[in-house]
């Protein structure tokens, strides 16, 4: 299946998407580290170590990153994709 112009857009507009730190999603949306690890299919404990301080802290790879934009677009466009829901 070809995709057409409005798909080609969204698409691109997905593949732009910066990547979103989770200190930085943490401060956006009140989650418990399990929900975090939940949305990053993770465990606890490595977002427990994202979040530490000092020998303990881990740097998140990219993919968790991007996992954790992409619910903020879904969170932040909540809204939204209710509305076309219903339509659907």
């Amino acid at each position: 299946m070809r995709l057409n112009e409005a798909q080609v857009q969204l698409l691109e507009q997905f593949l732009a998407l910066p990547l979103l730190p989770p200190e930085a999603f943490a401060a956006r949306w009140t989650l418990s580290y399990r929900q975090i690890s939940q949305i990053c299919h993770c465990s606890t404990s490595t977002v427990e170590h994202w979040f530490s301080e000092g020998a303990g802290k881990r740097a998140p790879a990219e993919c968790y990153q991007k996992l954790l934009a992409i619910v903020d677009f879904l969170l932040t466009n909540s809204e939204s994709i209710r509305y076309w829901q219903r339509l659907w």
